[in-house]
Order: structure tokens, then C-alpha cells, then sequence
């Protein structure tokens, strides 16, 4: 059961990076700390899309991975 766990967090960790991408993209959102510096509302910003994307595409996959394993 471990090992899914794992499976699903790296699953989402990728899914997330490229929704966020797409996402920041299409929005024209830019963020680059090493310009922009770090206190800013950029980063809360940056860090807050990162997490509800996260959140919601963990849930999305454990809830599918359920079902899979249920359904076996």
C-alpha cells in the first residue's frame, strides 16, 4: 500500500507541474525569485496555485486509484 502512496504522490506531483504551467501560462502569470526577490505577493500567489492544484489532483488520483483497487 506504501508503494502506491508513493506512486501517487510523484503522479501528482508531475500533473500538478504541468496544470500549473499551463495554467500561469494562459493567465500571464510570471514569477522568477531570483529577480523578483521573495517577499512578495508573486510568491503567495505562486505558492497558493501550487497547493490547491496539489490538493486537487491528489484527490482526483487516490479517488481513482480506489476505485481501481476496489474493483479488483
Amino acid at each position: 500500500m506504501k508503494n502506491n502512496n508513493k506512486s501517487s504522490q510523484l503522479l501528482s506531483l508531475f500533473i500538478t507541474y504541468v496544470v500549473v504551467k499551463i495554467v500561469h501560462y494562459l493567465v500571464g502569470f510570471a514569477y522568477d525569485p531570483f529577480t523578483e526577490g521573495l517577499l512578495t505577493s508573486k510568491l503567495l500567489i505562486d505558492f497558493a496555485s501550487w497547493a490547491v492544484v496539489y490538493l486537487l489532483v491528489y484527490f482526483i488520483v487516490k479517488k481513482a486509484s480506489f476505485r481501481k483497487s476496489a474493483s479488483v
